[in-house]
Formats: C-alpha cells, sequence, structure tokens
C-alpha cells in the first residue's frame, strides 16, 4: 500500500521521520485506554493521560521548539477518552474528555513507541562488543577526510565507535586545529583544566618542573582511563598524531569492559572489590585540587558495566574501612595486571594523521616508553562526551529517514 505523502500526517512531539511500515485496522477506547489493532496483528494499548501528554499541538508542545509548554497539573484530574477512530489515511484521531480536544497522532510514530508490549529503545544506544587482542587486532579504521565531508562515513565510524569503544582515523590533516574540526562533527568539546585543546609532546627539560601530566615525560604510561579524578568521567578522548619521529611510543588500547567480565567470571571476591570499594582519586597540581571517590568498576541500577575508572597513577591514599583494605589492593592488582598484558591489548604506532576517538569510560589507553632524543613527538588532543557521539547517530540516522521517505 503506498504511504501518503509527509504533508497528510499528522505532527509529532519531535524532529523525527516516523515510517510508516503497518497501518492501524481499528481503534476502541474503554475511557481510560485506548486500543489498536494493526494490520499485521498487534495489538497496542496507550493510556490516555500518555497520549494527552504527548500531543502535538500548541497547547501541549511548542510546534517550533517541540518542547513542552503544558504542564501536568494543566491536565484535568479525570480525564479520559470519549472517541477514537482511525481517518482514511491512517492516522488515529483521539477526543478527550473533558476537554472535547480532538488530537490527531501519526501512526509510524504510535507503532514506534508502543510501550504496552515491552519497552522500546528510546536512546538508541548501541550494545558494546568486548573484545581482546585475538577479536580485534586493529581499532575499526576510516577514512578521516571522508569522515569529515561524509555523513555516511561518520555515521559507520561513530556507530563502530560506540559498539567496540574505539575507531581510528587515517590521514587527518596534520595541522594544530584538525582535531578540533573532527570533534565539532560530531558535537560539543568538553573544556578541562588541560584546556579546551591539549597536546601530549614532551616537555621541554626546562619546564618540567612545572609539567602537570606523566604524560609529558618520556616514560611508560600504564593502560588507564582519563580523569577519574572527577565527577563526571570524560566519555569520550580524541588523540591526533601530528608528528611522530621518534622510537618507541607505541600506542596501547584495552576494553576495558571485557576486563572487568573476565574478573565477574572468574573470581566473585574481586569482582566485590572492584565494582563496591571505593577508591579517591586526585589531581595533585600547585593550582588545582580535584578529588573523586569511585570503584575501580562502576555498574548501573541493573548491574550492568557503565564506566571504568581506572586513572591509577592519580590514586589518594586509600580511605576504605580496615578490613577492606587488603581486598581492594587486590582487586586493584588483578584489573591492572589484565590491563598491562598482552591478552587484552591493541597496540600499534602513530602514524602523522592518525586521530584516534575512544570512550574514556570504557577504553584505557596507554603507551610504550620512547627515545625523546632521537626525534619528535607530538599528539593534540580533546574531551567529549559520550552523549554527543550518541546525540549525532541520531540525528544523521534521522536524516537518512527522511530522504528515504522523501
Amino acid at each position: 500500500m503506498d504511504a501518503p505523502s509527509d504533508r497528510a500526517w499528522p505532527p509529532t512531539p519531535d524532529f523525527d521521520t516516523w515510517p510508516v511500515e503497518f497501518r492501524p485496522v481499528e481503534a476502541t477506547t474503554d475511557g481510560r485506554i485506548v486500543t489498536i489493532a494493526w494490520d499485521d496483528g498487534r495489538v497496542s494499548r496507550y493510556h490516555a493521560i500518555w497520549l494527552r501528554d504527548n500531543a502535538a499541538e500548541p497547547q501541549t508542545h511548542n510546534p517550533v521548539t517541540r518542547e513542552q509548554v503544558g504542564h501536568p497539573w494543566d491536565l484535568p484530574e479525570y480525564l479520559a477518552v470519549s472517541a477514537v477512530t482511525v481517518a482514511e489515511n491512517g492516522s488515529v484521531e483521539v477526543t478527550f474528555a473533558p476537554e472535547g480536544v480532538t488530537v490527531a497522532y501519526h501512526p509510524g510514530w504510535l507503532r514506534a513507541l508502543d510501550y504496552s508490549n515491552g519497552p522500546h529503545d528510546d536512546l538508541g544506544e548501541i550494545a558494546p562488543t568486548c573484545w581482546d587482542a585475538r577479536s580485534l587486532d586493529i581499532p575499526p579504521t576510516f577514512d578521516g577526510p571522508d569522515c569529515l565531508e561524509d555523513d555516511g562515513t561518520l555515521l559507520a565510524a561513530l556507530k563502530s565507535l560506540m559498539e567496540f569503544g574505539i575507531v581510528r582515523l587515517r590521514q587527518v590533516p596534520t595541522d594544530e586545529t584538525a582535531v578540533q574540526r573532527v570533534a565539532e562533527r560530531i558535537g560539543t568539546i568538553r573544556n578541562s583544566n588541560f584546556g579546551f585543546l591539549f597536546d601530549v609532546r614532551t616537555a621541554p627539560v626546562a619546564s618540567r618542573r612545572s609539567a602537570d601530566s606523566n604524560a609529558y615525560f618520556a616514560g611508560a604510561l600504564a593502560p588507564h582511563t582519563d580523569l577519574a579524578t572527577r565527577e563526571y568521567e570524560p566519555g569520550l578522548q580524541l588523540l591526533h598524531c601530528l608528528v611522530n619521529t621518534t622510537r618507541g611510543g607505541r600506542a596501547i588500547y584495552v576494553d576495558g569492559f571485557a576486563i572487568a567480565d573476565r574478573i565477574r567470571k572468574t573470581d566473585a571476591d574481586l569482582w566485590r572489590a572492584i565494582t563496591q570499594i571505593e577508591w579517591t582519586f586526585t589531581n595533585r597540581s600547585p593550582v588545582t585540587d580535584y578529588r573523586w571517590r569511585a570503584p575501580l568498576v562502576v555498574l548501573d541500577g541493573a548491574g550492568n558495566l557503565r564506566e571504568i575508572r581506572a586513572t591509577t597513577f592519580l590514586r589518594g591514599p586509600l580511605n576504605v574501612d580496615f578490613a577492606d583494605v587488603e581486598a581492594a589492593y587486590a582487586g586493584l592488582r588483578a584489573f591492572q595486571t589484565l590491563a598491562a598484558g598482552d591478552r587484552f591489548a591493541v597496540t600499534f604506532d602513530y602514524a602523522p594523521g592518525d586521530l584516534v576517538a575512544f570512550d574514556n569510560r570504557r577504553i584505557l589507553h596507554g603507551r610504550t616508553a620512547f627515545d625523546d632524543a632521537t626525534g619528535e613527538r607530538a599528539l593534540k588532543g580533546c574531551y567529549m562526551e559520550r552523549e554527543e557521539v550518541l546525540s549525532r547517530i541520531r540525528v544523521l540516522r534521522r536524516a537518512i529517514r527522511a530522504t528515504s521517505a522523501a
């Protein structure tokens, strides 16, 4: 059946394009619930209060911003549906009492947001695929200039970033602001005490007395996440190689979720230690003093992995119950030993133009030591948030759906 043009569909309380794959064939109500039967046999049920609260009409949603303008207390206390019909074009028209207001609902929108048949994914998150050195020998890799110019390539790269926690872009122009241009193709850069953009290059000998990070020295850096010292650990980090003519300095990336999952499956005591015992993380600096307490592995309310906080060289003195001290160190040792081993690590040499974007709350990064007397090594970086990636994915998908529907 051919769908009507977009102009025939009722508005929705968002900016998305909603494909109509199935049509309502019947709509009924008992006054409190609207029941819709679809042409594929599915039956959906919607509460009157839910429908009225999500009505795309000027008294409820601003048609320009799509933000709500009504308030919960504006709705009648005894709201009911007095009538419901399926219009000729497939829209569902609902009349509310005691207001006497009739609102038409987009069938694609209703079907996609059907909560009566189980929760639906309204965030558009992409499930993580855990990896180790055997399943992922190099990061998912994309052409940098294509990501800067082509939305389809950018979408593919961002989806891989959310799935694997890391992507590598190659041949990104090696100028000082290229990392900013890539970041702004995604969203908003997050400032920090290291700056809007930051440099990771060996500090001149004369300035090393004031260096505020081990990264500015040539020694090895154990795999870690950045800024566990913050209440809101940065969700995304971009590192762009401008020049690399030194010996050593090989990049190391490790999936912290894979390590945590291994510990969960093999040792209940260590799992308790890394998920329940809190460490104090602190940035030590003459001019700043950031501190936060959290376990190495943070879970969400359902017990799923949410974030890794493993900036182990920014640990303050352990401050926990006396009985938990040895368990805390055992958990830390177990986690970091796995992170430092070969089984979970992807390693490669940075080439000028390489830009690595990774989930800083999941992926640990580090490097081998390098010889700062044999050449130059310079990376440019910035921080962002996971939500910037998800927002950009949603907008790019929305544009693709709109194009397909045109």
